[in-house]
């Protein structure tokens, strides 16, 4: 016989979500109420990666506390959530580690879809160094023992991508071997790195005076699937040449892994490594060359020279010229055959030889928005839309020199400016699309999160400037704007929304999912019951939201006090009936406090003191 329990579970509420929203966005809570006392750390050099699956549903994240089920702490421990049926759940990833082994972050880069990551196995302990009393093991069987490596995680397995096996070349102490992640295609199934050190009978080493090879010498390597092959040996010869670096961190390597452009340190010439060949990169010679992004199939890339833009095509080895005083490229299409550049007359699109003014002027663009790998700017894979920052008064609207962001649509030609405020006041701060993400100690920025959703029709962006009524707190907020048609927006000059609350705290825009539908962000402010304190991730997910507990009102006085038990309560107390479980331990202060050492953190970091 069931008994009924008059005390009932709480009831749920509706999901929470940002006023006005958006496609029916609710908040969720990605990273766990409970971190040690510790906070979700923005994206910085050196810190762990903050990078989200394309599909949707998960997002790579760090930390300077250890939480969860944790096999070394780093100074940046490495997080992946996943969104599951009841809520989002973590999983600790930093790796096994000894005392002093990292002095940043180990993961450097994950894959587009977050199954897997790459990872370097530490750098100051190390076999044979002074300083060390043990050796730096291997992450990954096949390893060579006490060398820095890089490591492909997959599972719950780490991979080396330099073993005992396909590196026999390999003769320096591991105290005076070095190596550096210079880029990787997206599905990290083809991985080039950087070392003097010579890993390939193809390979040559530059002496150092002090011992082992000349660091400011290096050679490239591709890895793929176990194996290496070098990469910088020029056209004509059978060894290489040290002193190559890859063209660019992201957009040089073709998705297939069969292409890669690199030059040498300095600006140009620039090659192209096909299969086994060699090709020197026409009118790259001289004049500063600059590599700036290529097709994900690499049959074509982009150059300037001598401030003129080129466009090489592999399929016949020649370089065309196809625009003059070219102050910066933004960006292409993923077949190339779209490119966007700044020139002294104003930002412009090419288009199968033809070319259309975007916006007039030499400051149309703002710096800020190339180099392509690294930059604010970013262009839909088809090339016909265009997001990117400004300075200028491009629509009418008076900016007063504080940055707005663009959306260019090429089917239609015309330029939207989705910052400016629609109620036309002067703008109080600079609206932002974020840059490329670096992370791990001495990789590159090569992730840029989508701020741009494949279809160009959903744009990211941080703003400093109140642009709705609900933005009450003076603080930077993260919005959404969406084209008519798109979600649930209907209006013909497009929608704007809050993503974040709009009050009582700092927010910033961190990553979204593909098309969309997942907009993650960072802030300090509790938007949800279920979040206690700190600075979190969440996600504005379209049509999400998970119910949270109505809490329950503390009793007073004799309102504590039920009746007293009869025979048969009494009964059933001494047969057992459970007492509720222990509260949860809540890590951190009173969020008033806790907002207010944020602020304090992030003066000393402003003005010189103190690591944020």
């Amino acid at each position: 016989m069931q008994l009924a329990i008059l005390a009932a579970a709480p009831v749920a509420l509706a999901s929470l979500g940002p006023p006005e929203a958006l496609d029916g966005r609710a908040w969720e809570l990605v990273s766990p109420p409970q971190k040690n006392g510790g906070d979700v750390e923005p994206p910085a050099p050196g810190r762990a990666v903050l990078q989200a699956g394309a599909g949707g549903g998960s997002i790579a994240f760090g930390s300077a506390a250890s939480f969860g089920l944790a096999e070394g702490a780093a100074p940046a421990s490495q997080y992946l959530a996943a969104r599951a049926a009841g809520g989002w759940e973590t999983t600790n990833l930093t790796p096994p580690l000894l005392a002093g082994t990292y002095a940043a972050g180990p993961y450097q880069l994950f894959s587009d879809d977050l199954a897997r990551g790459l990872l370097s196995s530490g750098w100051s302990c190390r076999l044979g160094a002074a300083s060390c009393t043990e050796d730096n093991p291997p992450l990954g069987p096949g390893a060579p023992g006490g060398y820095r490596n890089l490591y492909l995680r997959e599972g719950s397995g780490y991979r080396p991508l330099i073993t005992t096996a396909d590196a026999p070349a390999l003769a320096l102490s591991a105290e005076n071997f070095h190596l550096a992640l210079a880029g990787a295609t997206p599905d990290l199934r083809h991985v080039v790195f950087a070392t003097c050190a010579a890993l390939t009978p193809a390979a040559e080493e530059v002496p150092a005076p002090g011992g082992g090879c000349e660091a400011g010498a290096p050679n490239l390597y591709e890895w793929t699937d176990g194996t290496l092959a070098a990469v910088n040996i020029l056209p004509g010869d059978t060894e290489t040449t040290p002193g190559a670096r890859l063209a660019a961190s992201a957009g040089a390597i073709s998705s297939d892994g069969s292409r890669v452009y690199f030059s040498g340190l300095e600006d140009g010439p620039l090659y192209l490594r096909e299969g086994s060949t060699t090709h020197l990169v026409p009118e790259s010679v001289g004049d500063g060359a600059a590599f700036q992004l290529a097709s994900a199939d690499g049959s074509v890339a982009y150059f300037t020279a001598g401030g003129t833009l080129y466009r090489f095509a592999a399929a016949t080895l020649a370089s065309e010229a196809i625009a003059t005083e070219v102050a910066g490229v933004l960006g292409a299409s993923a077949d190339g055959s779209y490119v966007y550049y700044l020139t002294s007359g104003g930002l412009r699109l090419w288009h199968e030889g033809s070319t259309k003014l975007v916006a007039a002027g030499a400051a149309a663009a703002d710096p800020a928005d190339y180099q392509p790998a690294t930059g604010s700017a970013r262009v839909t894979p088809d090339g016909t839309h265009l997001a990117f920052l400004s300075k200028a008064s491009l629509t009418g609207y008076a900016n007063v020199g504080k940055a707005e962001v663009f959306l260019y649509d090429a089917t239609i030609a015309h330029l939207t400016c989705v910052s400016c405020n629609p109620r036309e006041m002067t703008p109080a701060g600079p609206s932002l699309i974020p840059g490329a993400y670096q992370a791990g100690e001495g990789g590159e920025a090569a992730y840029k999160p989508r701020a741009l959703t494949d279809d160009g029709r959903r744009i990211f962006f941080t703003s400093a400037d109140a642009l709705l009524f609900s933005d009450s707190d003076g603080r930077p907020d993260v919005y959404e704007w969406e084209a008519k048609g798109t979600g649930s927006c209907a209006l013909a000059i497009g929608c704007l929304a809050l993503v974040s609350g709009g009050h009582s705290g700092e927010a910033s825009f961190l990553d979204a999912s593909a098309d969309g539908s997942d907009a993650y962000f960072l802030t300090e402010v509790s938007l949800l019951p279920s979040d206690p304190s700190s600075v979190d991730v969440y996600d504005a997910r379209a049509g999400g939201g998970f119910a949270e507990p109505t809490p329950v009102a503390p009793c007073e006085g004799d309102a504590c006090q039920g009746p007293p038990p009869g025979p048969d309560d009494a009964t059933l107390a001494s047969i057992g009936l459970e007492s509720p479980p222990n509260p949860p331990v809540r890590f951190g202060g009173h969020k008033r406090h806790r907002r207010h050492h944020h602020r304090a953190r992030r003066h000393r970091h402003r003005h010189g003191g103190g690591r944020r």
